[in-house]
């Protein structure tokens, strides 16, 4: 089974390195962003109808630039299908993301004014070293981003759990990203992957695999629709009381339809989504599988000033694949809920721009037996700049989760972290970031904590290659008794892209 799940990944991502062969053949008008289930996104910059032969004219332009535009073009990269992924691990298991990486998702969420945030061309260190930076490369009218990173190093706790054994490791992460560069809508594909080994525990390796798809069709110059499709594919933490210690595989798959309109000082934001996640391999608690449907209506302040409000309400039911239909002998977690939020966009120009927003979620279980999931909703990201060569970016985030643990009805998990990058030259680029997250379960007495600190060297040896080095700390603390572990990895390894 595990051979089976390594040779599809490693399939699908050599398809996608392949895709540039066939992207004269695709023909699209956009590209979207999503932001997460039953929560809300903030869309800006709507233009003005597509039409076929503008578009024609648009392509031929791209091809006909000079070299010095051209490479100013291609260098601009790309945000689409980047999502900020908490450090302090939330119960899948995942490398540290990249800082630019990282940088690039936190922008494209804030009301960006004109840049997606973390370049030269607005004064904020991007959190890499420029040396290599990505140019990408054109093919008919898409631009495509392909990087590999491999490396090889070592962990005192391979399964990441009390009484794990230590092991040498080897990671290979490829990712491909490209977009549409037409003069009206986009269409943007990102995919990324990788694949962790542990040559003393193969039991204990540890694949991921992560592909957006989104279109975005300008309908007016006020008015667009967003489209996005999504899947995602990780291994959980086999220290979590809901993995049971063995290799639980967590499939996530979404999708979004989102219209979004400017009227006068305000903007409207109509939105739903799907999310279904499947749980697979070795048994667990009880069945998890379940699909999340939400509707959601934001509604923002746009006044241009550096401090502006807004409101959003979701309505949202979630129904689990393994129905109950003898309450008596099972429990019916099958739920129906709402979400509020308020807060504030923040945009002081390049060097402080954020977002925070509070509220409460509530889930209604139908059986009657079971707790209501529900709790405060804290979420929010921020940029700080304070100085050209050092960048901090900061997020707080609330999920909530489905649960098989019998007597509970669902789990809340609350992360945040901080993170900062500097660049001591354009080929030396270092890094440090703290994280937290605490998952509570709701009708049940369990708590479980991760406490994570890390800190990297990227150094650009050429302008394609850069050899980077990282050390990680994670402390996992839980009421489970026996079930408090701690890991130490480092590891050093080469970075390739184009």
């Amino acid at each position: 089974m595990i051979r089976a799940r390594t040779l599809f990944l490693t399939l699908a991502m050599l398809c996608a390195f392949a895709m540039p062969a066939f992207a004269p053949l695709a023909f699209a008008q956009t590209a979207g962003v999503s932001d997460g289930a039953g929560l809300d996104l903030e869309l800006r910059g709507a233009v003005d109808v597509f039409a076929p032969e503008e578009a024609e004219l648009a392509v031929s332009g791209a091809e006909d630039l000079d070299g010095e535009n051209r490479d100013s073009d291609l260098r601009r990269g790309i945000s689409f299908g980047d999502e900020i992924e908490p450090i302090s691990a939330s119960g899948r298991v995942r490398p540290v993301q990249p800082f630019a990486e990282r940088l690039r998702a936190v922008s494209r969420r804030l009301p960006s004014r004109g840049t997606d945030g973390g370049g030269d061309d607005d004064g904020v260190f991007g959190g890499d070293t420029t040396r290599d930076r990505a140019i990408g490369f054109r093919a008919g009218s898409f631009l495509f981003f392909p990087e590999l990173y491999t490396a090889f190093g070592w962990s005192d706790n391979a399964a990441g759990t009390a009484g794990g054994e230590p092991s040498s490791l080897y990671r290979i992460n490829p990712r491909l990203t490209a977009r549409s560069d037409w003069s009206r809508h986009e269409l943007g594909v990102s995919l990324r992957g990788g694949y962790t080994g542990y040559t003393d525990a193969p039991i204990d390796n540890d694949p991921f695999f992560d592909g957006n798809v989104g279109l975005r069709l300008d309908l007016s110059e006020s008015t667009q629709v967003d489209t996005t499709a999504r899947y995602g594919f990780a291994r959980e933490e086999r220290g979590t009381a809901e993995s049971s210690g063995g290799n639980q595989d967590i499939h996530e798959i979404g999708g979004t339809l989102a219209v979004s309109r400017d009227v006068g000082l305000i903007g409207v934001e109509l939105r739903g989504d799907i999310d279904h996640t499947a749980y697979t391999g070795t048994p667990t608690s009880g069945d998890r599988d379940n699909t999340v449907y939400a509707a959601t209506l934001r509604v923002d302040a746009d006044t241009g000033a550096k401090l502006a409000p807004f409101v959003s309400a979701s309505g949202l039911r979630r129904i689990y694949t393994e129905g109950c239909d003898d309450p008596t002998s099972c429990e019916d977690r099958n739920a129906t809920g709402y979400a509020l939020r308020t807060g504030l966009t923040i945009d002081t120009g390049p060097k402080l721009r954020g977002e925070i927003g509070i509220g409460w979620r509530e889930e209604r279980p139908e059986d009657d037996a079971l707790e209501n999931l529900e709790g405060l909703l804290v979420d929010g990201s921020l940029i700080w700049s304070p100085t050209r060569l050092t960048t901090v970016t900061a997020s707080v985030a609330t999920a909530f989760e489905a649960t098989g643990i019998v007597g509970a009805s669902g789990s809340i998990v609350y992360a945040g972290d901080l993170l900062l990058s500097h660049s001591f030259s354009d080929f030396l680029v270092g890094e440090a970031g703290v994280g937290y997250s605490l998952r509570r379960y709701e009708g049940i007495y369990l708590d479980e904590r991760n406490t994570l600190a890390t800190a990297g060297l990227i150094w650009a040896v050429t302008d394609n290659i850069a050899l980077q080095t990282r050390y990680t700390y994670r402390y996992f603390d839980t009421t489970t008794s026996g079930g408090d572990y701690h890991v130490n990895t480092i590891e050093a390894g080469v970075r390739f892209r184009h």
